[in-house]
C-alpha cells in the first residue's frame, strides 16, 4: 500500500514537472527573434498596439487609409566583429521554385499588388553594429488614402553587406557571392471581417530550360494568383500530351508550394532531358489548395525556332541505340561480304588449279 502511494506521488510529480516545462517553453517561444545559421545577427519585431495577431513574431498590422505610424525592429550583432546591414522593405513575390520570396526590392512584373511596401515604408536603410551591439531601427509607415481589400504582404529584408560582397576565385571570369540575410514578415490589412479567396489564372505557355532539373528542356506555364490573398499548401499536377485525352508524354507533380498575393511564377514541366520537338501539344494542369481547386486545359504549339533555341541550351540525353543497331548491321554485312569474296576467290583458285591438272 505504501509503495503504491509512493508511486502515485512520483507519477504526479513527473506530470506536474512536464506541464510546467511545456508552459515555460510556450512562453519563451511566443515572440522569438529571427535568426539564420551563419548570419551572425538576429532581428526581432517591436510589435505596436495595432498588432492584429498578438501571437505572431512578425508584423501583422490592422491599418486604416491614410494612417501614419512608426514600426521598429531590434537588431543584435552576435559576433565579435563590426556588422553593416542594409534593410529593405520588400513586397513578397513567388519564385519559380513555387515558394514565397522577399529578396527583391524592385519586382516589375513579378507582382501586381496595388501598393508596394517600398512605397509605404520608404527607401532601404543602413545600420552599423559594433561587436555584440543591439540597436533599434525605425521605419515610418504611411498608408495610401485609397482603400484596399485583402492583405499587403512582404518583409523587412536584412542583408549583411560584408557577406554579400563578391569574392574573386581562381577560376577565370567567376566570382562567389555569399549572401547572409534575414526576412521579418509584414502583413498589412484594413478589413479584418471580409475574407478574400485566392484565385488562380493560367497565362502564357512557353518553351524554356528548367535549371533545377539538370538544365532539361521544359514547358513553362505562367500561373498567377490574381487576388490579395496567399495560396498555401499548393499542389500542382501538369501533364503534356499530343491531344486532349491522349497518352501523357511528360508529367510533373509538385506539393507544398505557396504563392504570394497578386503574384505570378513560371511552373516548369521538364522533358526528362529529351530534345524538344516541333508540334502541337495539349496542357492539362490541376492546382489544389485546401478547399480551392483550379483545372486548366489548353492547346499550344512549339515552333521550329523555339525548339532549336531550347535544344541549343538544354542538356539533352540523346538515344544512340539506332546508331549502334545500324553499325552492328553494317558490320555483319561487311563480314558476310568479306566471307563471300574470300570463299569465291578460294573457289576460283581451286577451279583454276583443277584446270591446270587436267591439261597436264
Amino acid at each position: 500500500m505504501g509503495e503504491q502511494v509512493l508511486n502515485s506521488r512520483k507519477n504526479f510529480f513527473i506530470m506536474t514537472l512536464s506541464l510546467m516545462t511545456c508552459l515555460i517553453s510556450l512562453i519563451c517561444l511566443k515572440t522569438p527573434p529571427v535568426h539564420a545559421e551563419g548570419a551572425g545577427f538576429t532581428v526581432a519585431a517591436v510589435t505596436p498596439p495595432n498588432q492584429f495577431n498578438k501571437n505572431a513574431s512578425y508584423f501583422d498590422l490592422k491599418v486604416t487609409p491614410g494612417q501614419a505610424q512608426d514600426i521598429s525592429v531590434q537588431i543584435q550583432n552576435l559576433t565579435s566583429a563590426q556588422k553593416k546591414v542594409t534593410v529593405y522593405p520588400n513586397t513578397g513575390y513567388t519564385s519559380n521554385a513555387g515558394v514565397e520570396a522577399y529578396d527583391k526590392n524592385k519586382l516589375n512584373r513579378l507582382s501586381r499588388a496595388p501598393f508596394l511596401l517600398s512605397e509605404i515604408l520608404g527607401r532601404p536603410q543602413k545600420i552599423i553594429l559594433a561587436p555584440h551591439e543591439t540597436k533599434t531601427l525605425t521605419f515610418s509607415l504611411k498608408m495610401p488614402q485609397q482603400k484596399f481589400h485583402g492583405i499587403l504582404e512582404g518583409a523587412l529584408y536584412f542583408l549583411d553587406d560584408q557577406t554579400s560582397a563578391a569574392q574573386q576565385t581562381n577560376q577565370k571570369g567567376m566570382t562567389i557571392r555569399n549572401r547572409y540575410a534575414l526576412a521579418l514578415g509584414i502583413v498589412l490589412r484594413e478589413d479584418t471581417q471580409t475574407p478574400v479567396a485566392p484565385k488562380m489564372k493560367m497565362n502564357k505557355i512557353s518553351a524554356g530550360i528548367q535549371d533545377t532539373a539538370n538544365f532539361s528542356a521544359a514547358t513553362k506555364v505562367n500561373l498567377e494568383n490574381t487576388r490579395p490573398a496567399m495560396i498555401k499548401r499548393l499542389q500542382l499536377v501538369g501533364e503534356i500530351s499530343r491531344r486532349a485525352g491522349s497518352k501523357v508524354l511528360y508529367r510533373s507533380t509538385q506539393k507544398n508550394l505557396g504563392m504570394a498575393p497578386n503574384s505570378n511564377f513560371d511552373y516548369s514541366i521538364n522533358w526528362r532531358n529529351d530534345s524538344m520537338k516541333v508540334g502541337r501539344y495539349h496542357m492539362h494542369l490541376t492546382a489544389t489548395s485546401g478547399k480551392y481547386k483550379w483545372v486548366f486545359d489548353r492547346n499550344f504549339n512549339i515552333n521550329r525556332a523555339e525548339a532549336s533555341n531550347v535544344n541549343k541550351k538544354a542538356n539533352i540525353e540523346r538515344n544512340w541505340t539506332w546508331l549502334w543497331i545500324l553499325l552492328g548491321a553494317l558490320l555483319v554485312l561487311l563480314i558476310f561480304l568479306l566471307a563471300f569474296f574470300i570463299g569465291r576467290r578460294s573457289a576460283n583458285k581451286k577451279k583454276a588449279n583443277s584446270s591446270h591438272t587436267e591439261k597436264d
